[in-house]
């Protein structure tokens, strides 16, 4: 009697336990393999596309060489200007930058457009400033102006006649005047040069050294009875 007590308990024991698994397994106690996280919800490990660089069209190099041919007409009349006041030239990749490989990209072209562009500005800035110079030279002498002269085209070899012409004219006054002849300026020219352009016009003293320049290429030293 005892004996069959004691086998009832462990077959109910048994059927509890297996009970008790199916409600744990139907209830996800159980990894499975299907509960594993997906391979394709992990990130993307492929490296991101990057765009290719864009080369340069013939239109955007075309236009960034003008920009340049400006520049570089701008910083020879700057170093026109420094050599006429005998500053030395400076060449133009100390303050410009060189011309891109035609290869380069439209990025690269347009940045050296840029550039150029700017360049221009401020060597045009620059003569200016040495002009101003030359026209206001300060001082005292014929020699003063020989700086202006060389920037209006005047031969160097002529210096010294030049200093000459202009001590005896005017004394090396821009603004000198003949009262009974009407003669003006560094070189004392007639009205009869420059009558047309208005007094205005003769005061500038490189106006009348750019006149001067054109009429002793046209007739020597004669019109200064020399």
């Amino acid at each position: 009697m005892h004996h069959e007590h004691l086998t009832r308990i462990i077959v109910l024991a048994a059927g509890a336990a297996v009970l008790g698994f199916a409600v744990h397994a139907a209830g996800g106690g159980v990894a499975t393999a299907a509960s594993e996280p997906s391979p394709s919800a992990s990130p993307s490990s492929e490296p991101t596309a990057t765009p290719s660089p864009v080369p340069a069209s013939a239109a955007v190099v075309a236009h960034a060489l003008k920009q340049r041919h400006r520049a570089v007409a701008a910083w020879r009349e700057w170093n026109r200007a420094r050599s006429a006041l005998s500053l030395g030239v400076v060449p133009f990749r100390v303050h410009s930058a060189a011309k891109p490989d035609r290869s380069a990209t439209r990025a690269r072209w347009v940045a050296a457009a840029q550039g150029w562009r700017v360049d221009r500005h401020e060597y045009v800035g620059r003569t200016g400033k040495l002009v101003e110079r030359m026209r206001k030279p300060g001082g005292g002498g014929a020699a003063r102006w020989w700086p202006a002269a060389l920037w209006c085209g005047w031969e160097p070899s002529l210096r010294s006649w030049f200093c000459y012409v202009v001590w005896r004219e005017s004394s090396a006054r821009p603004l000198a005047v003949n009262a009974s002849s009407g003669c003006f300026g560094l070189l004392q020219l007639h009205p009869m040069f420059w009558a047309s352009k208005g007094i205005a016009w003769i005061r500038d003293p490189l106006n009348q050294l750019r006149m001067g320049w054109k009429l002793y290429r046209e007739c020597g030293a004669r019109p200064w009875a020399l």
